[in-house]
Order: structure tokens, then C-alpha cells, then sequence
């Protein structure tokens, strides 16, 4: 499920990136390609690939062997580069998710701001609706007019009306006003409020996403530029259309909400430029039509095949983040201290240093924790279910004690291993082996001499008494060394 959620966030991204890639081609066709163009961009966060790619498993298990094979023999060339990077569909569940946990939080966390910012615009704008008196005017939606400094603007999705404030045709000349309301009416054609209302529904779901946001800003952009090409192609004059724009813009402010459409918005310098040059659209040429049927039909054939080969388009870097995420957190064993036992043996001859220190490296674990006593129980219940069997006592002796050798860094990841906690005999059978726990805590590793010689020695705790007697001395004393 977490992988195919990234996955799904890079598709959309790579698609929309391939979207914005090939608009300098379409700069001189209509306005109105270029929306739905970016407004494709913007749906595709809101449809997975995932639909397809189960429809081409229907496809797949009705298909017969005979007619299957030459398909595949088409498409498994073809996908050779997609193989490398897909996995089976069926991905195991996991088992425990803290990190994701916490990423849902924060993810409704900032959803839940964005509509609660949404709702109270709309509220506002809703109550200026309510105020407003209706206006005499041949329009095939209400016209009213409404005392605020919103702009003229087409408010409503379902029941559309044209907002006017109090005090328009003060500023415009009734020329300017007719320009005014052919640009909302197109905006009534076009049904940019329900549009817009869609984008607003990714950008609420997707708000993490710096991309969703830059693609409402195109969205407004080509949307205000279609609706100019349209006045002005009307028979508009675009000395008066332009004049309209900048006076509404001087005396009023922008509406609140995209899914209200006024006539400001946009790069008002760039828009204006291109309504008093005139520059006629050029329609689209064969070239480019077959350039826009080829990446339809591409994004559409890239999910089926992976359906139809019995894969799924998962990225490794998906793949790999998922799995981190849903790792599951294994504590580490709690040890109920007792009190130390005290345990007297003779003392041993005294070796040579240079002896003493060679013994000492080859004997000692690495990284080894303080020495805790814990009381007799059974090893199986420390590690044993995740080592190989070995012969070892099956109680442990009450000398023993536990030691706990820190978590080391894995070798396959930046990530470290568990803490190891076994009984000194233990440790000792082990050595005597030449074998040693593995970083990951579930295998034996051989070690070598060139391991063994990096081994530091862990601290001694001792306990020495001296007895004096008649004619010779000796030494006794208890010690807990590993």
C-alpha cells in the first residue's frame, strides 16, 4: 500500500513533468489546449495507473494461451526497461506502522487547515450573496449586485449567478460593462467553477505537493487568457476590454476563492499585451495532434502491459522507502537486575603482559555492554529462536551472567542491527567456534584473524582479598570478566 502510494506521486509527478516539458510547444495554439492540457496534469493525481493495470489482468486471464503468446512476445521486449524496476503485484502487508502514523497525522492535519480556510471564504463570500439585490440585465444566469469591493465575478457551481459590487457602471462606461459580463458569461460556458473546484479538491489531498500548486497557477492563467481570446474574438474592441480589466482591477479586489472566476487574476501585464496585440491563435497542426494522441496513448499503454505481464510498475526507490517505513520496531529484552554473587577462585599464576594483552583481544566481544545479573532461566528465551541451534547447556550455571554486545551497523544498510544479549559461556562456545553474531542478530558470521584482532576487551569488574598466612601468601577474589 506505501509503495504504490509513492509510486502513484511519482507517476503523477513524471506525467505532469512530461506536460509542462511540451507546452512551449503549443505557446501559439488556443488558450483553451493549453488549460486542459495543464488540467489533465492536474487529474492525473486524482486517477492512479492502478485501474489499468487491473484491467489488463482481465485481459490477461481471459485471453487464451494460443492468442496470449504473440502478445507477449510484442510486449516483453517493450517493457524490458519496465521490468527492471516492477515487482510482483502482491506485496505482503505490513505489520507495524509508526512512521506512517505519524505522516497521516500531519497529512489530515494540514487537509483538515485547508478546508476550514476554504469553508470560511466561501462562507463569507455566500453571506455578500445573500445581501445582494437582484440586477436587470439580459444574462442567461441571475445578475446581482451586492455593496463590497469583490470584483465582478461568477459565483456558484450547481446555480451559477454573476456578482456585481455596488457602484460598477460608476467606473465603467457601458461598453466596458457589456466587456465585463462577456468575460464572466465565458467563463459560465467553459464551467471554469467546476473546474476549478476539482484542482481545488487535489490541492487539498496533495497539499504536501509543491508541484499541485504550481499547476492551479497555470491553471488560472490559461483559463483568464482562453476566456480573453474569446471576448476578443466576440467583436469586442480591445482598447475598451482592456480598459475594463484595468479599472475592476484598480477599484476592487480579487475574489477569494479560484472556484469563483473573476475578471482579474493571472500576469494582468502579460494578458493585457497579448489582448491589445491581437495575435490570432493559430490552430493546431496535424504534427502536434499526432504528438498529443501519441502521449495519450502511451500513458494509457504503459499501465495495461505491466497487467498484462502480471507486474506491477513499483519503483526500487518506492519499494526500498516502504519497507524502512514499515519495518517493525523490536524492543530490546529488559533484564531484572539481582543482586551480584560473589564466587571465590583461586588466583592464577601471572603470565606475561604481552601474553595477557594477546589473550585478552582474542577473547573479547565487540563493544560489550557492563555485565548485568539476571537469575537462572533458560537461554531459549533470550536469543535461541533467532540463531541456528547450537550445543549448549540447557540451564544456564549460576555463575553466569548475561553480557549484551551493542547494535552494529548492518552491512546491506545505513541502518544498525539489534542489541545481543547472550550468557558468558555462551559467548565463550561461540569464540571457541571462530564464529560470532552477525550484525543483523539472526545469523553466525566466521570470524577471521583479522577480525578477532580488532576486538576490544571489556571491562573487568573484580573483587580481590588477600590472606596472609604463616609461611606463604595467596590471593582470592571474585570476578566477573568477558
Amino acid at each position: 500500500m506505501i509503495a504504490a502510494l509513492l509510486d502513484h506521486l511519482w507517476q503523477s509527478t513524471l506525467f505532469a513533468g512530461a506536460i509542462a516539458l511540451s507546452m512551449p510547444l503549443f505557446r501559439r495554439q488556443p488558450a483553451a489546449l493549453r488549460f486542459w492540457l495543464w488540467f489533465a496534469a492536474s487529474m492525473k493525481f486524482l486517477f492512479p495507473f492502478a485501474p489499468l493495470v487491473l484491467v489488463g489482468r482481465h485481459i490477461l486471464a481471459a485471453m487464451t494461451p494460443a492468442a496470449l503468446e504473440p502478445v507477449l512476445a510484442v510486449l516483453r521486449p517493450a517493457t524490458a526497461s519496465l521490468a527492471v524496476i516492477a515487482v510482483p503485484l502482491a506485496t505482503p502487508a505490513p505489520s507495524h506502522l509508526p512512521a506512517m502514523d505519524l505522516a497521516a497525522i500531519v497529512w489530515a492535519a494540514g487537509l483538515l487547515t485547508l478546508a476550514l480556510v476554504c469553508l470560511s471564504r466561501w462562507l463569507d463570500l455566500r453571506a455578500t450573496l445573500r445581501n445582494a439585490e437582484p440586477v436587470a440585465m439580459a444574462a442567461p444566469v441571475p445578475v446581482r449586485s451586492a455593496p463590497s469591493f469583490i470584483e465582478p465575478g461568477l459565483v456558484g457551481i450547481f446555480r451559477p449567478v454573476i456578482l456585481l459590487p455596488v457602484g460598477l457602471s460608476r467606473h465603467l462606461s457601458p461598453d466596458e460593462m457589456d466587456a465585463v459580463l462577456a468575460h464572466e458569461l465565458c467563463h459560465l460556458r467553459r464551467h471554469d467553477n467546476l473546474l476549478a473546484a476539482l484542482h481545488m479538491l487535489v490541492e487539498g489531498l496533495f497539499w504536501f505537493h509543491p508541484l499541485v500548486w504550481w499547476i492551479g497557477t497555470r491553471l488560472c492563467e490559461e483559463r483568464e487568457r482562453a476566456c480573453d481570446e474569446s471576448v476578443v474574438a466576440g467583436g469586442v474592441r480591445p482598447l475598451v476590454y482592456a480598459e475594463g480589466i484595468l479599472k475592476t482591477c484598480r477599484f476592487y479586489v480579487q475574489t477569494p476563492l479560484a472556484c469563483a472566476s473573476g475578471v482579474s487574476g493571472a500576469d494582468l501585464k502579460l494578458r493585457l499585451g497579448a489582448i491589445m496585440t491581437e495575435q490570432p491563435a493559430m490552430a493546431l497542426s496535424p504534427a502536434k495532434g499526432m504528438l498529443l494522441l501519441m502521449m495519450g496513448a502511451l500513458t494509457l499503454a504503459l499501465p495495461l502491459s505491466a497487467g498484462l505481464l502480471g507486474i506491477a510498475p513499483v519503483s526500487k526507490i518506492a519499494s526500498h522507502v516502504a519497507s524502512v517505513l514499515s519495518r517493525p520496531v523490536i524492543p530490546a529484552p529488559v533484564l531484572t537486575p539481582a543482586p551480584p554473587q560473589r564466587h571465590v577462585v583461586l588466583a592464577r599464576p601471572r603470565r606475561h603482559r604481552a601474553a595477557e594483552a594477546a589473550s585478552a583481544s582474542l577473547s573479547a566481544p565487540t563493544e560489550a555492554s557492563p555485565l548485568v545479573h539476571a537469575p537462572a532461566i533458560r537461554i531459549e528465551t533470550v536469543l535461541d529462536t533467532h540463531l541456528p541451534a547450537i550445543p549448549v547447556p540447557v540451564t544456564a550455571k549460576p555463575e553466569d551472567a548475561i553480557v549484551c554486545r551493542k547494535a552494529e551497523p548492518l552491512t546491506t544498510s545505513r541502518l544498525t542491527g539489534p542489541q545481543v544479549c547472550l550468557y558468558s559461556s555462551r559467548w565463550e562456545k561461540l569464540r571457541a567456534d571462530g564464529l560470532d553474531v552477525g550484525p543483523d542478530g539472526k545469523s553466525l558470521v566466521r570470524t577471521d584473524y583479522e577480525k578477532q584482532k580488532t576486538l576490544a576487551a571489556s571491562p573487568c569488574v573484580s573483587t580481590m582479598t588477600a590472606h596472609t598466612g604463616a609461611s606463604t601468601g595467596w590471593v582470592s577474589g571474585a570476578a566477573d570478566c568477558f
